[in-house]
């Protein structure tokens, strides 16, 4: 392929790019409200660039799901251990719902997930099994993490949680996040590389 071929296939990717991220849908994310799940107050104003490093996406990026579904990321709970950030539970503002998008540090997998009310654990320990609408799901990583908000909308639960991830039938995972007080859980699906696409935030915002 010609060095100018070459040139004028990133002139157009990049061209593509900005109508995207114009587009009326993607715009209604982006100047969508903090939803009433998730609390505005108290967010922490920190270097994203920073805070994310090492992830698939980042605040005000767009996730496209192949399905034809999107996500704006307005906030995150950054999830970090001793060595720093190990995962990041981003909140996306949707019409008539909210979405969770669960992302670990140095993977491309990211979990689709809507909140799952009704999880109770007992002491802030999610248990090794859990079922849910008939469903079992079998824990399979508990992490003992800081949590620090950023962004808009970030969930608020308290600085020191156990992050519990389960496995049920297929893609099914389910998230449990709980903190001495309080407990919170998304269930959804798995996402691997070519089954979603990232429109990075633009550089103007």
């Amino acid at each position: 392929m010609s060095v100018v071929l070459t040139a004028i296939l990133v002139g157009c990717g990049a061209i593509v790019g900005r109508l995207i991220a114009a587009s009326p849908r993607v715009r209604q994310h982006r100047d969508a409200a903090p939803p009433v799940l998730l609390a505005p107050a108290e967010e922490k104003r920190v270097d994203d660039g920073r805070a994310l490093e090492g992830f698939p996406c980042k605040l005000g990026d767009v996730i496209l799901r192949s399905a034809g579904d999107e996500a704006w990321l307005a906030g995150a709970l950054v999830l970090s251990e001793a060595g720093g950030a190990v995962a990041a539970l981003f909140t996306a503002p949707e019409a008539g719902g909210d979405r969770a998008i669960y992302a670990r540090m140095a993977s491309e997998e990211l979990l689709w997930l809507a909140a799952e009310p009704g999880v109770t654990v007992v002491s802030g320990e999610p248990p090794t099994a859990l079922e849910i609408s008939g469903e079992r799901y079998e824990r399979r990583r508990r992490l003992p993490l800081r949590a620090t908000r950023i962004g808009t909308g970030a969930i608020e639960i308290g600085p020191e949680v156990i992050v519990a991830e389960y496995t049920g039938l297929g893609d099914q995972h389910l998230l449990v996040v709980a903190s001495k007080d309080k407990t919170l859980a998304f269930r959804g699906d798995a996402l691997g590389p070519g089954t979603y696409d990232v429109l990075p935030k633009p550089a103007s915002e």
